[in-house]
């Protein structure tokens, strides 16, 4: 399943950070699209085409990051029991907005403050 194309060691890796990183910042592009604030077919092909291109990448990012910060909270974050239960409520009612917080607040703070101490 799609559970386990992440393995928790690529999950805390430099790479998997820059690539969630660069996937939360897709979803948020992507989010004047998703609430109907850009019209596409009054633009030209030009105008259209990087629309076009975050509209296939986008979704992409968009489950990549909605995954990967669920198995990491499942797996690998070590924050305090109720700032857990916190991250939940919001991972769960707020699908790729609120991974997208997470990976902000929890994900990168955790995974940079590894790699300088394994550094």
């Amino acid at each position: 399943m799609i559970w386990t194309w992440f393995k928790d060691e690529w999950l805390i890796t430099r790479q998997a950070a820059k690539l969630f990183f660069l996937s939360t910042l897709l979803v948020l592009a992507l989010t004047p699209v998703f609430l109907g604030k850009i019209d596409t077919n009054t633009m030209s092909f030009w105008a259209r085409l990087p629309w076009g291109i975050l509209g296939i990448l986008g979704p992409i990012a968009l489950f990549f990051l909605w995954f990967g910060m669920w198995r990491y909270w499942v797996r690998i974050d070590r924050s305090g029991r109720s700032a857990k239960r916190a991250w939940f409520v919001v991972l769960l009612f707020g699908f790729w907005w609120g991974s997208c917080l997470y990976c902000f607040f929890v994900y990168l703070p955790q995974v940079s403050r590894r790699a300088s101490v394994e550094a």
